[in-house]
């Protein structure tokens, strides 16, 4: 056999623990040469006898004297042994491009030319996982905040910096909670257009779900201004329709029926009936009653600051009318300052438990109805001034609601007979009782109050 030929063999032979199952093939290819020169003889002269009968994959080497067979893997075969040792669970497979890849869910794919390319890369990957640090494909995600999160360190700071009244963080505070306590709080990225939706229309009232969905839109808007969301999910959703039902005025009938059972019902305290008489005297919105305080009242100069948040008129002053004044001076105010410290809750409950006893259908809005229908209609005051004294923002609520005498008095509205100035002579008689309703019941506390 030509010597160079077995030299080239006899170095494949020694370093064929080495092939890999990719390189089957040479072993054919040698055994195949060895037949067709020199047969198994020339084999045995250069060391090295392979048993193709058995498996192309193994040989007899010659050393010291003795035969030893070594059994050559496919590099496959090899990796799923290191798989389990490593004690991972997977799948493994040739690449077109001759690769061998391991997938596996946590750690991905996996993937090298031999075993310690695989191994090395899986052991760093395990390596970062047990110190707790992202892999590669995770280190770009981005962390959104819950809506709590982002209402509680980012919105609300917003809105106190901008110097909004108390009233009105008040407001934003009270709806913020309603959302938590109905469960509706997860990452700002989650929430979507029919999320919202379904969140609103699950409330009863029309009118909150109006506020609740002013709320959601401005704390999205918001979050997009900042960089967190890139769209304002609130945007594809129509807005609310609220059932708008502005109420009516009580008529004087009415008036002098509730202000008498009012009066002498001892459940009610006396501080809860002022609140009332209150509201009714001044044409003020249930919170705004609620919200006064002492130093709201200036007695020098006569006038009355009203804390209204609903409009932009609402914070406004009005005449501190006598009948006011001398309410204001019967109630001591509590620690903080205000005369009416009750809550939302006890002053629509105890008036609507009220009105059901009465027979009657109205809202504590009503009496502030009341108020304007009585100025204009009654008390002929311009309607420019009675909007002014109503917080309204344009004169066109005041027209369009607080013009309707009939409703002070339908009997005398419709009688064809009288003038408009001869009805108006009417409504103030019928008006100046309630007046002396009122007057006698704070003169009467008034009396009973203990002298020091």
């Amino acid at each position: 056999m030509n010597q160079f030929i077995k030299d080239c063999l006899s170095n494949i032979a020694k370093n064929s623990e080495a092939i890999s199952a990719a390189s089957q093939g040479i072993n054919t290819a040698v055994i195949a040469i060895l037949g067709y020169t020199a047969g198994q003889q020339d084999a045995q002269d250069f060391g090295g006898i392979f048993n193709a009968a058995e498996s192309l994959n193994s040989f007899t080497q010659v050393e010291n004297g003795s035969q030893n067979i070594v059994s050559v893997k496919p590099l496959i075969e090899v990796i799923k042994e290191m798989i389990i040792e490593l004690k991972l669970k997977g799948s493994v497979r040739e690449r077109e491009n001759g690769l061998i890849e391991f997938r596996n869910q946590q750690l991905g794919s996996t993937y090298g030319r031999d075993e310690n390319e695989i191994k090395e890369k899986l052991l760093r990957k395990i390596r970062a996982l047990k110190s707790h640090r992202k892999l590669p494909q995770q280190q770009n995600k981005k962390k959104f905040p819950l809506l709590s999160e982002f209402y509680t360190q980012r919105y609300l700071p917003y809105k106190q910096s901008q110097k909004r009244a108390e009233n009105t963080l008040k407001g934003i505070e009270y709806n913020y909670k309603y959302i938590i306590e109905q469960g509706f709080d997860k990452p700002l990225n989650e929430y979507t257009a029919k999320d919202i939706k379904d969140f609103l229309f699950a409330i009863d009232k029309t009118r909150k779900r109006q506020i609740i969905q002013g709320m959601l839109n401005n704390l999205f808007k918001y979050a997009v201004s900042e960089s967190l969301l890139t769209v304002n999910p609130c945007t594809a959703i129509e807005k609310m329709e609220h059932d708008t039902n502005m109420g009516t005025s009580f008529s004087f009938v009415e008036q002098a029926r509730y202000f008498k059972r009012l009066f002498a019902d001892e459940k009610i305290n006396y501080q809860l009936k002022c609140y009332y008489i209150f509201t009714y005297l001044v044409g003020s919105r249930r919170n705004e009653g609620l919200d006064v305080i002492f130093l709201d009242a200036d007695m020098e100069e006569k006038l009355l600051k009203v804390n209204g948040t609903k409009t932009d008129g609402s914070l406004r002053q009005i005449p501190l009318f006598p009948f006011v004044e001398k309410l204001l001076s019967t109630l001591t105010p509590n620690k903080k300052g205000r005369y009416f410290p009750f809550t939302e809750r006890a002053a629509d409950g105890v008036f609507s438990k009220f009105m059901k006893e009465l027979g009657m259908d109205h809202k504590l809005h009503d009496l502030r109805h009341s108020f304007g229908t009585i100025q204009i209609c009654c008390n002929k005051i311009d309607v420019k001034t009675v909007s002014l004294w109503m917080g309204h923002s344009n004169i066109e609520t005041t027209l369009k609601y607080y013009t309707h005498p009939e409703q002070l008095d339908k009997a005398t509205f419709l009688r064809g007979d009288l003038s408009e100035d001869e009805k108006t002579v009417i409504y103030k008689g019928k008006y100046a009782e309630i007046l002396q309703l009122i007057d006698s019941f704070l003169t009467a506390h008034t009396q009973n109050i203990p002298k020091k």
